[in-house]
């Protein structure tokens, strides 16, 4: 199976990064507007792309573990790795790996690696500047 991997270097303290990660406010904030934080993580976007993930795993402001419940078909039982390191200059650098559980076309991994580096550049700027740049289902 496939995995995409990125690394993100973030200014800001692995708290910061953390919130973003696993409150409400810091996922609508970089991901998608539309999200619910319960049992499970509910993400509203468009048509039939609207991920249900379960944490799996979590040691504050050093990993996160998320398994995808539903809301995408393509996406049933990935997961998806967050790991938070604290650089010795402030900043934070983020690891992430989204694990396929099912093999998916070329096109279909190139589609997800592209979008995951706009949300995942979104999620620095939401820790750098305030301002991330999310999905508005709404708009």
């Amino acid at each position: 199976m496939k995995t995409i991997h990125h690394v993100v270097d973030v200014a800001a303290a692995p708290g910061v990064v953390w919130s973003a990660l696993t409150e409400e406010r810091g996922l609508a904030g970089w991901w998608s507007t539309k999200v619910t934080v319960g049992p499970r993580i509910e993400f509203t976007f468009a048509g039939d792309f609207n991920p249900v993930m379960k944490v799996t795993a979590a040691v504050p402001e050093q990993e996160i573990d998320w398994r995808c419940t539903g809301g995408h078909e393509p996406w049933d039982d990935n997961t998806f790795r967050f790991r938070l390191v604290a650089l010795d200059d402030g900043r934070t650098r983020l690891r992430f790996w989204q694990d396929y559980a099912v093999e998916l076309s070329d096109d279909a991994y190139g589609t997800y690696n592209f979008n995951w580096g706009y949300y995942l550049e979104s999620l620095r700027l939401l820790c750098t500047t305030g301002a991330g740049k999310p999905f508005d289902p709404n708009a």
